[in-house]
Order: C-alpha cells, then sequence, then structure tokens
C-alpha cells in the first residue's frame, strides 16, 4: 500500500463526529505578520508521525510563511520536522505535507485527492516594503513575519507573540487548488489540468466541463472535477 493510499485511508478513519475550528475563511479573522497563521489561535490536534505511526496530542497551529507545522511545548512555540509528520489533525480538518508544505485534505475519490494550499503572499506584501534605492526585496518582507530561524531555533513565546498579534500588517495571502494523482502533483486550473492530459484527454475534459458546469474557482466545482479523473 503506497503512502497515498494510506493517507486516505487514516483521513476516512479520522475525520468524523470531530468539532471544526475556524481558519482564515472564517469572518473576522485576519492573519498578520506578527500573528501569521492559519488559525486565530493554537488548538488541540493530533500528529501523525510517519516513523512507526506514532501519535501525539498537542495544541498545533500551521505557519503561513512556509506552511510548517508549529506547536506549544509550554509557553514556547516549537516546529516540527516535516519529513516526520505523515499528517495532522485539527478538528475535522485534515493536513499533509505536500512538497515540504502543509496542505488541507479536502476530499479523495478512486485515487485522486483534492488539497488546497494557504500561505503568505510574498510579492503582495512587499509592495509595502522597500529595500535599497527604493526597490522591493523579498527577504525584506521575510523578515517583517514572525517565525522561527532555519536552524529551527525558537525563541518565540506564545503569550508574548498573543499580546503583539494585532501590531504587525495584515498578512495577504495565496490560496490555491491541487490534484494528487499518486505522486503526481497538478495544480487546479484549466491550463495545468490540460497540459497533464493527451489529446484524448483533452476532449473528454471539454465535454465534462461543458456538461457539469464547471467553475475552476470554486471549491464545489473542483469536488465535483474529481469525478472526471477517475471515470
Amino acid at each position: 500500500m503506497n503512502w497515498f493510499i494510506r493517507l486516505v485511508l487514516l483521513i476516512c478513519s479520522m475525520s468524523w463526529g470531530m468539532s471544526t475550528f475556524e481558519t482564515v475563511s472564517a469572518s473576522g479573522y485576519v492573519p498578520t505578520t506578527t500573528w501569521p497563521y492559519l488559525y486565530e489561535d493554537f488548538v488541540d490536534g493530533t500528529v501523525y508521525f510517519s516513523k512507526e505511526q506514532k501519535t501525539m496530542h498537542l495544541k498545533l497551529n500551521v505557519h503561513l510563511q512556509n506552511c510548517t507545522l508549529h506547536y506549544l511545548e509550554g509557553d514556547k512555540v516549537m516546529q516540527a520536522d516535516p519529513r516526520n509528520v505523515e499528517m495532522i489533525q485539527l478538528g475535522d480538518v485534515s493536513f499533509i505535507y505536500m512538497n515540504g508544505e502543509l496542505v488541507r485534505f479536502i476530499k479523495a475519490e478512486e485515487g485522486v485527492a483534492l488539497v488546497k494550499l494557504v500561505k503568505a503572499d510574498l510579492d503582495e506584501l512587499n509592495k509595502n516594503t522597500h529595500g535599497a534605492y527604493g526597490m522591493s526585496t523579498t527577504s525584506s518582507s521575510v523578515n517583517q513575519i514572525v517565525s522561527i530561524g532555519a536552524l529551527g531555533v525558537s525563541n518565540l513565546i506564545y503569550t508574548r507573540m498573543r499580546q503583539e498579534r494585532k501590531e504587525g500588517k495584515d498578512l495577504p495571502l495565496i490560496e490555491k487548488y491541487y490534484f494528487i494523482f499518486g505522486d503526481k502533483i497538478v495544480e487546479a486550473t484549466r491550463k495545468e489540468v490540460e497540459k497533464s492530459l493527451g489529446d484524448n484527454g483533452k476532449t473528454k475534459l471539454k465535454a465534462f466541463l461543458k456538461q457539469n458546469k464547471i467553475k475552476w474557482k470554486e471549491e464545489a466545482s473542483l469536488i465535483k472535477l474529481l469525478e472526471f479523473f477517475y471515470q
């Protein structure tokens, strides 16, 4: 059983009877450069580790700069090593790592999954951040975001971050959907999906889109599109 099928079975077995937490999609919550998290607070969750399927129940959140897992150790904010994490569960929402970034698992059908990536838009943040000679720099925008150092050394204190969370700038976000076919990842746009198909597949896709009135920016339509890949 490959990793993808194993994850789907694990997610399906754990996603029932749990409460939903509020994320950035909820009205009123806006992440900031001093609170760059998907969730308004650290919340109870479960981490499923890839080695020997160990689990830990921790206070968790998803950091939006690199889309990685942060957790609380007392009052200290820590960062999990993506290489050791197979899946995390926050309420009835599951996340898996895709190319080193946490993505929300939306739905899977017949070995094809739809996932959603939400991350900080550094280019948009750069528009209000200028380096030498008035030029924008990615490094300057990154430096605005409160995060853990590259070596994983954390000096972040949870209570201090909570107090300072509204002192930063609003954090602009990128939201993208992807289809996963085993080890193949395709961005859920018409252009990228068509690129992944042969001529016959493109013809079938055109007919499916017309028949089902697919809207590429709507999650419900993308869930419907899963049917195309396993028909």
